[in-house]
């Protein structure tokens, strides 16, 4: 029988961009499937969703050639090169793939309209969230409060080709500390309400819920919080082995009744109900 210590158990985890992923594609998918949006798959296991009108695509990509996880393309119609692109690595938190997922299940209509460059995103963050122009040279870099999460904006001109076929990035998110980071990239033309969409969810202090073996824990940044959520089955047994130490002897027959008095009597002690794994 494995040992307890040795079994996964449900933690909380914070900031949810340091939490890692879950190497399933369901919480970025889901918002699009109950959209209607169509699924299929390839012999490799990578998942792709598009649009009823093929115009908007999300791909789940575990055996991808470039090292995306994730790669969401949208485009002025179904046989046209894409207007925008964004993706994000093997290590991006899955629930941030999936509120940039609900913005476009939601607004479909608006996935190729709007302003584009993110000047006001980035000026709206700096001035708004507490963020910092770090850098501004070829590349401007804005930095969140925390220091864990940066935007690069690459300054100049930019060849279309280049950008998707990931050679080079207008938009680079840059999450997490040295050894534990993950990146997020978006084109030139992704419209500015999707652009300030990304950023929001790339970086929201929310926590997720992640089940972890107590070895697995070593592996979370050490700016990420975990906090269990239900007492392990060895806090379990180690509960129930205290109250039955602290639970006064059996009463000989004939002893009185009144050997407590309700002043004396100790108070029973409960043990705590382990919460239900939730899903």
């Amino acid at each position: 029988m494995p040992s307890t210590t040795a079994r996964a158990r449900e933690y909380q985890v914070a900031p949810r961009y340091l939490a890692g992923s879950t190497h399933t594609g369901d919480p970025g998918l889901q918002p699009l499937l109950d959209a209607g949006w169509a699924l299929s798959r390839d012999e490799l296991g990578n998942v792709f969703v598009t649009s009823p009108d093929h115009t908007v695509r999300t791909g789940f990509l575990p055996k991808g050639e470039r090292g995306d996880l994730w790669m969401i393309t949208a485009h002025p119609n179904a046989f046209a090169p894409p207007s925008w692109q964004v993706t994000l690595d093997l290590s991006a938190p899955p629930e941030i793939v999936g509120e940039f997922t609900t913005a476009l299940a939601t607004g479909p209509d608006s996935v190729l309209a709007g302003a584009t460059g993110g000047y006001d995103v980035t000026d709206r963050f700096l001035d708004e969230h507490g963020w910092h122009l770090a850098r501004e040279r070829a590349t401007a870099v804005f930095r969140s409060p925390d220091g864990l999460v940066a935007l690069h904006r690459q300054l100049g001109y930019l060849r279309p080709e280049a950008e998707v076929a990931g050679d080079v990035e207008r938009w680079l998110f840059e999450v997490g500390p040295p050894g534990h980071r993950w990146y997020a990239t978006a084109t030139s033309d992704l419209p500015d309400h999707l652009l300030e969409t990304l950023t929001i969810a790339v970086a929201s202090p929310e926590l997720v819920q992640r089940y972890l073996r107590h070895s697995e824990l070593g592996h979370l940044p050490a700016q990420a919080t975990a906090v269990p959520t239900a007492p392990s089955p060895l806090e379990v047994a180690r509960i129930r082995a205290a109250t039955a130490r602290s639970a006064p002897a059996p009463r000989a027959a004939g002893a009185s009744v009144l050997a407590y008095t309700t002043a004396t009597r100790p108070a029973a002690l409960t043990m705590p109900t382990p919460a239900g794994r939730a899903r």
